[in-house]
């Protein structure tokens, strides 16, 4: 019964903020099989840290809320 809960709430904990700007980001990105987002690209543009950023893009791919893509520094 746990695990449906938290499947349900977690979805409405996904960072918006974060997740906007790395799909723009994403979108910019040159076309390749694995677009890369640039992590402190990310963190100049929302003002969060390195690890929320990464968390974020990391969870929404899981639920299947973001695109695969690489991360890097």
């Amino acid at each position: 019964m746990l695990d449906l809960v938290q499947a349900t709430v977690r979805p409405l904990l996904l960072d918006e903020q974060v997740l906007e700007v790395a799909y723009k980001l994403y979108l910019k990105a040159p076309k390749a099989s694995l677009p890369a987002i640039s992590i402190q690209t990310l963190v100049q543009q929302t003002g969060k840290s390195p690890l929320q950023c990464r968390n974020a893009i990391v969870e929404a791919n899981t639920l299947g809320r973001f695109p695969n893509c690489e991360l890097h520094p």
